[in-house]
């Protein structure tokens, strides 16, 4: 009701605020691609944290070959969605190997599985009911952002395979996509620089330097989420057990997959990669960021998926694009979100 000295807003009024400011709608409407491994895995707890966050309106998720291959990305995030109650959202499958990279002796020595062709195992309750779609992931990224020009977030949390071949395909595709917020890279020329995989390569860009590069070159507005600021963001046993301290499908799906690791390693403590991308179409003022030029080195050699970051445009990168690059994190207001949205039931959808 309202207080007598107040003047009842008039219908027409209150109609054109509603229409500007429609309650349910997101601020991002996103393609989610991602190497998919369920919890455990970064991929996995991301997803759930975007599923929690009224912000994103997932609009589709496209797998690609990483952490494991294709088809165990799509199988365990069919599951997850079924878990979540999210049936609705499409699955696409994407690429299944990189784009030039090969298999090789020292891949199949560390970690991921983006070469391999075996069947995905069976996950936690068996496979999902729900299927993937019959179209590419390459060609429904494409469609949406033809359709959907200026509006479209993509967020990638994998090898940028997926993102490069639409590229490739649509002539005007670059154009058309609203912004790309990456999980990937480590850059030298900021504090934690350092690879995850190799000394100074990062996974994702280290699987397949060649689509990476032609992403960072493409003139898609960029935010990059490297290694820099995933080393500031360390999840301790202390705040694993508020997140299981909740009952939902999902935390108890989290327990599942992760009280194993902390019954045999109790001191471990686990980085946040993909979380972290996610944070970033949630509230980015949790992040401190520098503009930097960034490019890949795709020679064979030594330096094989290095991302490397400057102020200013250096021989051998005349054709890199300046972009947001993330180095710090407030990691107290990050963690306390992180920890309020998962352990909340998964809202519904319209």
């Amino acid at each position: 009701m309202f207080a007598k000295s107040q003047r009842p807003i008039g219908l027409v009024t209150l109609i054109f605020f509603l229409f500007l400011y429609p309650a349910s709608a997101a601020d991002h409407k996103v393609i989610f691609d991602t190497d998919f491994v369920i919890p455990p895995q970064d991929d996995g707890l991301a997803l759930i944290f975007a599923l929690h966050s009224p912000e994103i309106e997932i609009l589709g998720i496209t797998t690609v070959a990483g952490n494991d291959s294709r088809e165990r990305a799509t199988s365990d995030v069919l599951r997850v969605l079924e878990i979540a109650n999210r049936e609705e959202i499409p699955v696409f499958n994407g690429a299944n190997m990189p784009l030039v990279h090969e298999k090789s002796d020292f891949a199949t020595t560390g970690h991921g599985k983006w070469w391999s062709d075996a069947p995905p195992p069976p996950p936690p309750g068996g496979f999902a009911k729900k299927q993937a779609e019959t179209t590419s992931a390459v060609d429904f990224i494409v469609k949406t952002v033809r359709e959907n020009p200026g509006e479209i977030t993509i967020l990638a949390i994998g090898p940028l395979t997926n993102i490069a071949m639409a590229i490739r395909q649509e002539p005007g595709f670059a154009e058309r996509v609203k912004q790309l917020v990456i999980m990937g890279g480590a850059i030298a020329r900021l504090p934690d620089g350092g690879g995850n995989v190799t000394p100074n390569a990062e996974f994702n860009f280290w699987v397949d330097p060649e689509a990476a590069k032609v992403v960072l070159r493409s003139g898609i507005p960029i935010i990059l989420s490297p290694l820099n600021v995933s080393r500031k963001a360390v999840f301790t046993k202390e705040w694993y057990e508020k997140l299981v301290q909740a009952d939902t499908p999902l935390t108890r799906l989290i327990k599942e997959r992760m009280e194993p690791y902390y019954e045999k390693y109790p001191d471990i403590n686990l980085l946040m990669y993909d979380q972290l991308a996610v944070a970033t179409l949630i509230d980015l003022t949790l992040f401190k960021m520098k503009e930097l030029y960034v490019d890949v080195d795709i020679n064979h050699g030594l330096n094989y998926g290095v991302s490397v970051g400057g102020e200013r445009l250096w021989p051998g990168a005349e054709g890199a694009q300046k972009m947001q690059v993330q180095y710090d994190l407030d990691w107290e207001r990050f963690i306390n979100l992180y920890i309020e949205r998962m352990t909340k039931p998964v809202p519904a959808r319209d």
